[in-house]
């Protein structure tokens, strides 16, 4: 096996478990050239943006998680961060609209940071590409960030989210809503993100 064969085993390697666990849906949409170029001019991981071109744009274990298209959440994601920060790419997303970006520290370093919308916070999820599947697959983050029961729940309630919805609490967490079922509704991601943004 040659040395670009045996890179992209490992590429493909990292994301094997994800997969395994978070089922892609059917009709994954694959990223323009365009997106990719931008991705990678900004030092997105290689490994992610193998994920991208091999897999896709969509829902995974029917939208508890989803691969976006940076571009369809940038202008509300640097509202949140307080500035256009292009070394900072948004790339994935919970059923509750959380995000997953790539941050870009320089000199070949990156954390992959996560924004919490509901309780506004930030925090670095992994170090790694491969540490940032491990940290998906594990089954306290599953249930705890990844809202897993209560994820269940809404789905059986409200079907499948297309890719551009998610689940969220209505009224919102930060004013008065409660993580249980009767306080879930589902809409349109980004609307709900710049509203939340704008209660703050």
């Amino acid at each position: 096996m040659g040395i670009f064969d045996s890179f992209k085993k490992n590429k493909k390697s990292v994301w094997e478990k994800f997969v395994e666990k978070y089922k892609p849906d059917k009709e994954l949409v694959k990223p323009s050239e365009h997106i990719i170029g931008a991705c990678r001019s900004a030092g997105v991981a290689e490994s992610i943006l193998w994920f991208m071109e091999n897999y896709g744009f969509g829902n995974y274990g029917d939208g508890i998680i989803k691969l976006i298209d940076p571009e369809d959440y940038m202008d509300i994601f640097y509202k949140w961060l307080g500035k256009e920060d292009y070394s900072r790419i948004p790339f994935m997303m919970t059923g509750f609209g959380d995000l997953f970006y790539f941050r870009n520290l320089g000199d070949g370093e990156y954390d992959i940071s996560f924004l919490d919308i509901h309780y506004r916070n930030i925090s670095v999820a992994a170090y790694t590409v491969e540490e940032f599947v491990e940290y998906l697959i594990d089954s306290e983050v599953e249930e705890k960030i990844l809202r897993r029961k209560l994820f269940d729940e809404a789905k059986d309630k409200f079907g499948v989210l297309p890719l551009n919805e998610i689940y969220f609490f209505a009224p919102a967490l930060v004013t008065g809503g409660g993580e249980e079922i009767k306080y879930v509704n589902k809409g349109d991601a980004a609307v709900h993100q710049s509203i939340l943004f704008d209660w703050g």
